[in-house]
């Protein structure tokens, strides 16, 4: 028999209740990173800004996360993001958002890494060309 001994845990009420302020997060309040995110945080877009950077590779923990958030609220004020739906399953999750900027709207999914006590300790992002249906 395969059985997978390497099964992670977390606290899921902790990281539920993270995922429930993700969006409210990046549409403005980046006081909620100090929060939710771990000292070693880590996020990975898999789109590049338009200048081909990707000044997201150099953030790394809680602090400058909530930096990054500040500059990119700076840069796109009407952004809105929306949760479509969120999910935990043991120490991973994942989410899929709608993002709307005047007439552009798109969809998105983030998948989560957890610390054992809830805290997310890194996300993977992507966002796609069309909305996800509602």
């Amino acid at each position: 028999m395969n059985q997978n001994t390497k099964v992670m845990e977390t606290n899921s009420a902790a990281a539920d209740a993270a995922l429930a302020v993700w969006l409210e997060m990046w549409n403005g309040d980046s006081e909620i990173a100090r929060r939710i995110c771990s000292a070693d945080f880590r996020i990975h877009f898999l789109i590049s800004d338009a200048d081909g950077s990707n000044p997201g590779d150099d953030v790394l923990g809680a602090e400058s996360f909530a930096r990054f958030l500040d500059r990119y609220r700076e840069q796109h004020p009407d952004v809105v993001f929306s949760e479509v739906e969120r999910a935990i399953d043991g120490a991973h999750g994942r989410m899929l958002w709608n993002v709307r900027d005047g007439a552009m709207a798109a969809g998105g999914i983030d998948v989560f890494d957890f610390t054992d006590d809830g805290l997310i300790r890194e996300v993977w992002s992507t966002t796609g060309t069309r909305t996800h249906l509602t």
